[in-house]
């Protein structure tokens, strides 16, 4: 009994791609030392564009009498600005001007912190209402491939603000 070959399959561009001496291609997991190189490389180049800057990460949260986290806010920091990364209040607790508190203290922090803007992006079925409430601005908007489902892109200026 001979073993067949199967007939060359043509490369899935998708998956693996050669340019010159250069194989492009997703990575594997673990992607945390990709990540990091990633990061480096890209510090490098910034540093070097736009000079040196202190970028920090944060969370304000709420907890309850138990201890136990009930929303809260992760913003990270860099070059004068702040990003409201993720955003949660347990439904339960929504109305209850929570949400205002979180964005009043990561405002505050952000601005100890050198920024001096706040964006952040939410989809339609979440919280654009709240954060124009707050006097955050639409400055994008992204259609995203499921109908009635858009991404928004707001920020607020915190110069001038205590």
């Amino acid at each position: 009994m001979s073993a067949r070959r199967r007939p060359a399959a043509k490369a899935d561009a998708s998956k693996s791609r050669r340019i010159g001496s250069f194989r492009v291609a997703l990575e594997a997991k673990p992607l945390g030392k990709a990540k990091r190189l990633l990061g480096k490389g890209l510090d490098a180049h910034n540093i070097a564009a736009a000079g040196p800057y202190k970028d920090s990460a944060f969370v304000v949260g709420v907890r309850d009498t138990k201890g136990e986290l009930r929303g809260g806010f992760w913003v990270e920091v860099y070059y004068e600005s702040a990003f409201l990364k993720w955003a949660w209040v347990d439904e339960k607790l929504r109305g209850k001007d929570l949400g205002t508190a979180l964005m009043e203290m990561a405002e505050a922090e952000s601005r100890r912190r050198g920024a001096v803007n706040l964006w952040l992006d939410t989809f339609s079925f979440q919280a654009r209402p709240f954060y124009e409430k707050l006097g955050y601005k639409l400055f994008g908007t992204l259609k995203m491939g499921r109908p009635g489902v858009e991404r928004y892109f707001l920020a607020k200026e915190l110069r001038g603000e205590s």
